[in-house]
Formats: C-alpha cells, structure tokens, sequence
C-alpha cells in the first residue's frame, strides 16, 4: 500500500471539503474531524485504491481545486477519479458524526426468510440480474 504522508492527507482533505461542503444539516469533511481515521480505515479495506488516489491527489490543483476539474480528472485518469471519489465518500460515510445525522445505525442483522425470494423469481423480476453475470471488482487486485 502507498503510504499517504500529512501533506497528502491535508491536500486530500481540501479536495474533499470541497466536493462534500458545509450544509446546515451535515458538516464538511475537515468539520467531522474524524476524516483522516476514517479515511485510513477504508484504505486499510481497499489497498487497490492507493495508488489511484495518489494520482488523483497529484494531477489535481491543489490551492483553486473546484469541481469542474473533476471533469478533466475523469477524462484523464478515470482510474484515479474512481479511486478519489470512492474513497472520499466512503471515508466521510464511516464517520460516526455523518452516520448519526443521516439516521444509518449500521449494520443490523436481520431475519431471512428462505421462501421470500420465490416472487421475485416466479415474477422474473431478477431475470435482467441472472442475464448479465457478475459486474464486480476483486478489492485485492491493484488498479493499473
């Protein structure tokens, strides 16, 4: 895993407050204050995601960042923009603050019913979902 000095982690947080804003309901994400653990956290659970972030962190400006440029990040690296925009998000979505305030306890367990799925095939409404196989990423391959 690329480690991510506390100039990088302060560039991030920069970039970050500026694609999630201060709302009057939710903080921005220097204002959680938990970010930087927060976002260790989801590197620790994606390591495929570091270099990409890194990249993203590099190509974009680092003084007049705006959200526009995230346009031209997409159009020049859409790896690193998927890296940064999964990480930003998935780091301010696991702190504690921005959970209690959009009412997400968690996970929960929850009780499965066996026999529950039967309408959902019977009506072939997972039809399209069978049809076209698996869609996802394995986390532990590096993006290239």
């Amino acid at each position: 895993m690329i480690e991510l000095d506390q100039r990088l982690i302060s560039q991030l947080t920069s970039i970050a407050d500026v694609m999630l804003p201060e709302t009057p309901k939710m903080p921005s994400v220097s204002g959680t204050g938990s970010f930087e653990a927060s976002l260790l956290k989801v590197l620790d659970s994606r390591p495929d995601l570091a270099k990409g972030l890194k990249t993203a962190i590099d190509l974009l400006p680092k003084e007049t960042f705006q959200l526009s440029d995230l346009d031209e990040l997409l159009t020049k690296d859409p790896e690193a923009y998927t890296a940064l925009t999964t990480i930003v998000a998935a780091s301010y979505y696991q702190v504690k603050e921005v959970k209690v305030r959009i009412g997400y306890p968690g996970q929960v367990p929850k009780t499965y019913d066996p026999y529950a799925y039967v309408e959902w095939v019977q009506e072939g409404l997972l039809d399209p979902v069978v049809e076209r196989g698996e869609i996802w990423k394995d986390p532990r391959e590096e993006i290239k």
